[in-house]
């Protein structure tokens, strides 16, 4: 393939980015949890982590997920950096 196809073609299919979104949404539509209070979960969580390393917020994803023993909040954080000090305010 060479550099002028690769640099027009697409990373992820449509078809791949609907049925994720799918996913997430019928997800949080079996939950009891609302999309408003998953989105306060997830600033209180980046708030939390975001005092100890750098985090990439646009490739947070927070989800939930029924299981045996109960419904589970699972966060997925790509991580840029951890820091050597704490942020201010400690």
């Amino acid at each position: 393939m060479s550099w002028f196809t690769s640099l027009f073609r697409r990373k992820e299919p449509s078809a791949q980015v609907a049925k994720s979104r799918l996913k997430i949404a019928i997800q949080i539509d079996r939950s009891n949890l609302s999309p408003e209070l998953l989105t306060m979960l997830q600033d209180d969580i980046v708030r939390a982590v975001s005092q100890r390393i750098d985090i990439d917020r646009e490739g947070m994803k927070i989800t939930t997920e029924r299981g045996e023993n109960g419904q589970r909040l699972i966060a997925d954080i790509p991580i840029k950096k951890v820091r050597a000090k704490a942020a201010v305010g400690e």
